[in-house]
């Protein structure tokens, strides 16, 4: 049967989806799933060949996707929450960008024999690390939270910085190659439209979106449809004045709303979650079929792999040691395990491909050797990273042993005013919701909040965990604190997880499997009704139990009590049972306001 058009971005979705479904099953990075059926339905089955796909069609629906990815990365860079690790984190992107630009050029040119162009080009195309691969893998691992932050960040920022540079070589080589070469003066001019146009254009788009949402001249339901046309146009005029130029357009408009207080901020960012997810699935597949097979199986030389070695075993342990000096802050063995973890993700093949692609448009020879020499980079660096990422976290003791911060399902009034009690007590805390009314609150109220669900995909990317280790799901939605707590159980263990009794009157309370739940809150009796009753007729206390103020002594001040924490020695023990002991600990409990200390 020939296949169609049709049918084989179909049969490209299909696939997708089960790459990522076989990611989530393993809890391996899906890069890793999606390249190998890519590479199994193209170049070894030919299943899909890469003729099958008009280049006419490929090429725009690759460059937008791209431009999405970007401005989606630039939506997530808010300068406050870098603030950490910011001065690490830049020079990482700057300085530590330029020390992998280079030194992977050299090892490109001397040892693969690439010319010093095409060496510096590759160069350009692995500056990236890939936040998609960083996501999962942080949250498997957690290591510790200057590990994590610094991880985190560079994959975000970094990818647009990588992104540039690769377009301004780009733009030489065909400026000085193509069958129109310039001199360097229109060279020059040439980047300098580049820089401009993106510049412009960027940011034009980026204010222009900021006033539409901060204004509400666009209604809820059309403000992600909105954005998503705008960036798009945005990317395509940029790109038809200036080359490229959409790459650095896209991700300044992200930029721009990222750093500008938008109502529909947070929805925003939701929307990417499964946009993301299908773009990223139909990139890999797309570009890894379209891989002839003598060309992947031509990467596979002793001169490649030793290339790629020296990159991920040389080059990245001087950035992170250049970029780290004089900062007391990240010690030996975080140097170590950041000098180990440098994945490479979907830019840097997207980037690759289009970048191909532009070579032959110039009647450029040479760019066909740059796509699988980047892939070879990929699949090194994500396999090796992510199946060994939890045993040297481990050996070099930067994985948290013991993290006692919690997790809470739910920001209402009776979730934060627990949240607040351990925060002052010392713990990371972090409250997750769908509403945006009460993460506003809570985020006013100084707590640190997560929008979205955490049982999407968002989430495993974007949720910090690092301090945090335990789980209480209380939200009215019982199935919701079932599912979320099945989840979390496998990162947190059963013995970290929590939810609220499901209510009389769910049939779930009987018929749902003690290992398909998390353990039940507080006492057997605390619903989410009777937690929010207690929470408003009363108030979250805070108490010392010492042989001077006994748990009896407390029992007797406050008759009517809902235990729900104790904290000592530096950890928080949940209470899950009306029979419990404390001593010489802080009890953290609801009491009824009629009860006055004597």
């Amino acid at each position: 049967m020939t296949l169609t058009p049709l049918l084989i971005f179909a049969i490209i979705i299909a696939l997708g989806a089960f790459a990522q479904w076989v990611a989530w099953r393993l809890n391996i990075a899906a890069i890793l799933p999606l390249l190998t059926l890519g590479f199994l339905v193209g170049p070894i089955l030919k299943i899909i060949q890469p003729t099958d796909l008009n280049p006419d069609l490929l090429q725009p629906v690759v460059s937008l996707l791209v431009g999405l990815i970007l401005f989606e990365g630039g939506l997530t860079l808010r300068a406050l929450e870098v603030k950490e690790t910011k001065r690490i984190v830049t020079r990482l992107v700057s300085v530590g960008a330029v020390v992998t630009w280079l030194g992977s050029a050299i090892a490109a040119h001397y040892i693969v024999g690439l010319s010093w162009s095409f060496a510096l080009l590759f160069g350009a195309l692995i500056i990236v690390t890939g936040p998609t691969v960083i996501g999962p893998l942080l949250r498997t691992v957690r290591p510790n939270g200057t590990v994590s932050s610094i991880l985190k960040w560079e994959g975000i920022i970094i990818d647009p910085i990588g992104a540039l540079i690769a377009v301004l070589v780009l733009e030489f080589i065909i400026l000085t190659q193509g069958a129109d070469a310039h001199g360097l003066g229109q060279i020059g001019l040439r980047f300098l439209s580049f820089l401009l146009v993106g510049t412009i254009s960027g940011v034009i788009g980026g204010f222009f979106l900021s006033a539409v949402f901060a204004r509400k001249q666009v209604p809820n339901y059309l403000s992600n449809f909105f954005a998503l046309a705008a960036v798009f146009i945005i990317f395509a005029v940029s790109n038809s004045i200036a080359s490229e130029s959409g790459l650095l357009a896209t991700t300044l408009m992200g930029l721009i709303m990222a750093n500008r207080t938008l109502p529909d901020y947070e929805h925003l960012l939701s929307f990417k979650e499964d946009l993301t997810i299908l773009s990223i699935s139909l990139l890999f597949i797309v570009l890894a079929a379209n891989i002839e097979l003598s060309t992947l199986l031509s990467a596979f030389t002793w001169q490649n792999i030793l290339m790629v070695a020296i990159i991920m075993l040389i080059i990245r342990p001087i950035n992170i040691w250049v970029s780290t000096f004089g900062d007391t802050s990240v010690t030996t063995k975080d140097k170590l395990f950041l000098s180990w973890i440098a994945p490479r993700g979907i830019v840097a093949a997207a980037v690759t491909s289009l970048f191909v692609t532009e070579l032959h448009h110039f009647d450029i020879d040479g760019g066909d050797v740059l796509l699988p020499l980047v892939f070879l980079v990929i699949i090194c660096t994500v396999a090796i990273g992510s199946l060994t990422a939890g045993t040297v976290a481990r050996f070099l003791g930067v994985a948290e042993e013991d993290p006692q911060g919690v997790l809470f399902l739910g920001a209402h009034p009776a979730a934060q005013g627990l949240a607040m009690a351990l925060k002052e007590e010392g713990f990371k805390v972090t409250l997750a919701d769908r509403n945006y009314q009460t993460l506003s609150s809570a985020r006013i109220a100084g707590l640190n909040t997560y929008y979205g669900s955490l049982l999407s995909y968002h989430s495993d990317d974007e949720l910090e965990l690092a301090g945090i280790g335990n789980l209480i799901a209380m939200t009215p939605n019982d199935e919701a604190n079932a599912l979320t707590a099945r989840k979390y159980a496998k990162i947190f263990g059963r013995e970290s997880v929590f939810q609220l009794i499901p209510n009389k009157d769910n049939k779930q309370r009987e018929s749902i499997a003690e290992d398909q739940r998390g353990r039940y809150v507080f006492h057997n009796g605390t619903t989410y009704a009777n937690l929010q009753q207690r929470f408003h007729s009363g108030e979250v206390k805070r108490t010392q139990i010492t042989e001077a103020f006994s748990l009896e002594d407390f029992k007797a001040l406050y008759d009517d009590y809902l235990p729900m924490f104790i904290i000592k020695n530096e950890k928080i023990e949940v209470v899950t049972s009306e029979d419990f002991s404390v001593k010489d600990a802080t009890l953290i409990s609801i009491v009824a306001n009629n009860e006055e200390e004597t």
